[in-house]
């Protein structure tokens, strides 16, 4: 009887440690953006099962997603991913802390977080010094106010956008080499809390700076903005002659 019981026992006990392992070996290693969509659309796959270490796009790959759940995606390997372009455009519920990536081979982040309204994370940690293309990375980015002084951008050639509407940000970026950078187009409309000084910020290969501070929160307007800060308020006072 004894023996029976122990045999019943060790029975119970393997198929537990088995059923164990299989569920710790069930991680999907998908080399394809095609297959790791699909896996996303899997309501039973976590995001800390994929293993995106093969993936090199990931443009657009939460784009208009309904996901409130990004539990396990900081721990994902994006170290050979090259375009973050609109990766969580519109993501309306995504405020998950990935400031751990290593996106150190990422060329364009242009449109990250386009209109995800709820992002609000810390940043501060990413290498971008491979970084192109930075093209409305906060368009829109209501709730984000977090620190970036820290980031190499200067191999940036283009921010265009990158803060535009973004209300909330109100950070120091005057440790920033934008000495490559060639439109700052409308880089802070209407980022109404934007006070901060970049009069230091080289801007000697910019070719375009229209509106680039047009009704931001900026006080202290560098020289070198001027000329255009007064078309602005030119602007202005036509808009507000015409509504009389």
């Amino acid at each position: 009887m004894r023996k029976n019981i122990m045999v019943i026992m060790c029975a119970y006990l393997l198929c537990f440690m088995c059923s164990h392992l299989a569920v710790a070996q069930e991680i999907y290693a998908p080399k394809t953006k095609e297959y790791l969509i699909r896996l996303l659309k899997d309501p039973n796959i976590p995001l800390s099962a994929i293993d995106t270490s093969n993936i090199t796009d990931m443009s657009r790959l939460f784009e208009n997603t309904t996901r409130k759940d990004f539990s396990g995606i900081e721990s994902w390997n994006v170290s050979n991913v090259v375009d973050m372009s609109y990766m969580f455009s519109h993501a309306k519920f995504f405020n998950h802390n990935i400031n751990d990536w290593n996106v150190s081979n990422v060329v364009s982040m242009s449109g990250m977080f386009y209109e995800a309204s709820s992002f609000n994370q810390p940043l501060d940690k990413w290498n971008v010094s491979k970084v192109r293309f930075m093209f409305g990375v906060f368009f829109n980015a209501k709730a984000f106010n977090q620190p970036l002084n820290s980031w190499n951008v200067s191999n940036v050639e283009g921010m265009g956008s990158m803060f535009a509407g973004a209300s909330s940000f109100n950070q120091p970026l005057d440790k920033w080499d934008t000495q490559k950078v060639l439109t700052m187009r409308d880089m802070f409309h209407n980022a109404k809390s934007f006070n901060q000084d970049i009069s230091m910020w080289n801007i000697s290969k910019v070719k375009n700076k229209t509106k680039m501070l047009y009704r931001s929160g900026m006080q202290q307007i560098p020289v070198w903005y001027k000329e255009e800060f007064q078309k602005e308020q030119e602007i202005d006072s036509m808009k507000k002659e015409e509504y009389r």
